[in-house]
């Protein structure tokens, strides 16, 4: 699976998330998906074995999102 910046991607839940930034860490690409009709709700995801999986640590999404407002006022 190829996965690009602004590709729009419908997830398990039939809802439908636009890929807003991918981020690299630790040589793995993450991305940021903010639900295409409400982009308050957001999420960090990465592929493994050709799924998206939602991170779920808490420290992982704080340093992501650093690196978004980093890249975003740089």
């Amino acid at each position: 699976m190829n996965i690009e910046k602004y590709d729009i991607l419908t997830l398990d839940n039939n809802i439908k998330y636009i890929v807003s930034a991918i981020i690299k860490h630790n040589n793995i690409d993450y991305y940021f998906l903010c639900e295409e009709n409400n982009p308050r709700k957001y999420m960090f995801c990465y592929l493994k074995e050709n799924k998206l999986i939602r991170v779920e640590d808490s420290k992982l999404i704080e340093l992501l999102s650093l690196k978004i407002a980093k890249e975003l006022f740089s």
